[in-house]
């Protein structure tokens, strides 16, 4: 995720980025603030961001490490009319009142010249400390430790306020709401963009792209699905109400103008005309599981007209074999996306014979 939004603002990872996978802290090489701040306003995966003054693998490690940083970049946040507040975290363990205040002042080397405010502060820095990944095997003293400036949180509050649970319209598979904004912006959606889901359902996956202001749109062979009829998959509710639609959806999180439409139509035989139309096809499709895989046509060798003529006929569906789901995703998508385009979506493994 972090990868693709560096790439939405013309960022991108250099040899200076330092990934460790068992860590949930990274250091990376961001050009600017402000593109650090941009990178926030659209990650759900990344609590915060800091501007790094220094660390180490030990508390004298870090200290060197804060007393080699130039003081220039310090002093304009430790002003004497400006005023901060440290704060502390942990990663996989808990520390006392008492430890946390011995951690600040041993920080008085640090030129802080400003007072401190702990409910309204200018500025607001970080110890953060790394304990490991073993609740059951948590060291004395850290693994790693950081301090630097805060700069912005992350978008975590959307997995709630978006929460499935919350929503007028779901089907047996829509999609989680964290999910959901990791492909859209793995798809690197931006405003008045225009965002397509071939396999659309309840259209969980439109919102996410709505949010962040394109135009979206999909289709979906399933006629109920589409016009919110049948049964209702929330408990002690028998049937679908007359509003329950992804109109209504996109309605309920104030996004109902980015709204193109919704289409029954089968995946494996495109009703678009030729050309690049869409900016990213962001999608889930079904794996036969939970959610039947069909497309239009029969199995029997010949039908005949009459079948298929009638104002009323309900189209005749065969299965779909999986390896054809991907193979069409993958050639509409060459077909329909713009240069540069992206194709998100999920694909079931095997973990033993992948």
């Amino acid at each position: 995720e972090i990868t693709s939004l560096l790439s939405l603002y013309d960022g991108q990872f250099s040899g200076e980025q330092e990934i460790r996978v068992n860590s949930p802290f990274w250091i990376l090489n961001i050009p600017s603030e402000e593109m650090a701040r941009g990178l926030m306003k659209r990650t759900v995966c990344a609590k915060s961001i800091f501007e790094l003054w220094g660390h180490g693998r030990s508390a004298g490690e870090l200290y060197a490490s804060l007393k080699s940083y130039p003081t220039d970049k310090m002093l304009p946040y430790l002003q004497s009319d400006s005023t901060y507040k440290v704060h502390i975290h942990t990663f996989n363990k808990t520390l006392t009142q008492a430890q946390k205040i011995k951690k600040i002042d041993a920080l008085e080397f640090l030129p802080f010249k400003g007072k401190v405010s702990l409910k309204n502060p200018e500025h607001i820095f970080w110890i953060l400390e790394d304990y490991g990944m073993d609740p059951n095997n948590v060291p004395e003293e850290p693994f790693h430790l950081y301090f630097g400036r805060w700069i912005a949180d992350g978008q975590r509050e959307l997995i709630e306020s978006y929460s499935v649970k919350k929503r007028h319209f779901i089907g047996n598979t829509s999609m989680d709401a964290c999910l959901s904004f990791i492909m859209a912006n793995h798809g690197r959606v931006k405003p008045n963009d225009v965002v397509y889901d071939p396999f659309v359902g309840t259209g969980g996956l439109l919102i996410s792209s709505a949010h962040f202001g394109a135009y979206v749109c999909g289709t979906d062979i399933d006629y109920n699905t589409i016009h919110g009829l049948g049964k209702a998959s929330r408990k002690n509710q028998k049937w679908r109400g007359p509003d329950e639609n992804i109109r209504a959806n996109l309605r309920q999180y104030g996004l109902e103008k980015y709204y193109l439409d919704a289409l029954v139509s089968d995946s494996s035989r495109p009703i678009w005309r030729k050309g690049m139309l869409f900016d990213a096809i962001i999608t889930d499709p079904p794996y036969g599981i939970r959610e039947a895989t069909r497309r239009t046509g029969s199995q029997k060798e010949t039908v005949k007209s009459a079948e298929r003529s009638t104002e009323n006929h309900i189209f005749v569906s065969s299965n779909y074999h999986l390896s054809d789901i991907f193979f069409d995703l993958l050639k509409f998508a060459a077909e329909y996306l713009v240069m540069g385009g992206r194709l998100v979506y999920w694909l079931p493994i095997y973990r033993p014979e992948y």
